[in-house]
């Protein structure tokens, strides 16, 4: 089986692992860095525009941090790629963003943890969720396989154990969670998944 981690810090990955590196993959302004000074790299081999976003505990004030988020947005729609999103206690403020902005590229909120409401207000909006080893588990019941993700984010156990657990908990095999996220993985970056890597230590800093 191949497993696919939609959103990950870690380099060194297994070799039945497609990870979607933050900063190798994907390229984005992170909402604690939005008052920083950045330049836009050359993004064609870029799979999303991300992480990017709003935080409500950490990083310069809530204007920044949108000013910085509808450039993201921008460069998402402007490169055709998708938009991988941070959010910690601003969801009205990204989904008001997101009724204002109307993106065409679809929208990722990765590692969420909120309740069934919040997960029920994200997929009314069109968005893709994320969930890590941490979450709210009646919310990874309730999202529809279609839009749901998985991620590993700066956790260091193998994405495998996410889906094991994952797969436990909605009743399906590990193999059908698999071949979902397949599926998923082609809609979202519009592409087939990355070639597997042969060692973990290939992608060692």
């Amino acid at each position: 089986m191949t497993y696919i981690d939609f959103h990950t810090h870690n380099r060194a990955t297994a070799a039945d692992t497609v990870a979607v590196v933050d900063g190798r993959d994907t390229w984005g302004i992170h909402p604690w860095h939005a008052d920083e000074a950045y330049t836009v790299p050359d993004l064609t081999d870029k799979l999303a525009v991300g992480e990017c976003g709003l935080d409500g505990l950490r990083g310069p004030s809530g204007a920044v941090q949108q000013q910085t988020l509808r450039r993201m947005a921008a460069l998402s729609e402007a490169c055709g790629k998708p938009l991988v999103l941070h959010c910690v206690r601003e969801l009205d403020a990204l989904l008001s963003l997101r009724r204002d902005l109307k993106p065409a590229m679809p929208w990722m909120l990765h590692g969420f943890r909120g309740k069934p409401q919040q997960l029920r207000s994200l997929l009314a909006a069109g968005f893709y969720v994320s969930f890590g080893f941490r979450h709210n588990a009646e919310s990874l019941c309730l999202c529809p396989s279609e839009r749901l993700m998985l991620e590993t984010d700066c956790d260091t156990a193998p994405v495998s154990d996410l889906y094991e657990s994952v797969a436990s908990q909605r009743g399906l095999s590990v193999a059908s969670l698999c071949t979902s996220m397949a599926e998923n993985y082609r809609a979202f970056f519009r592409k087939e998944p990355l070639p597997l890597q042969n060692t973990a230590s290939a992608h060692k800093k």
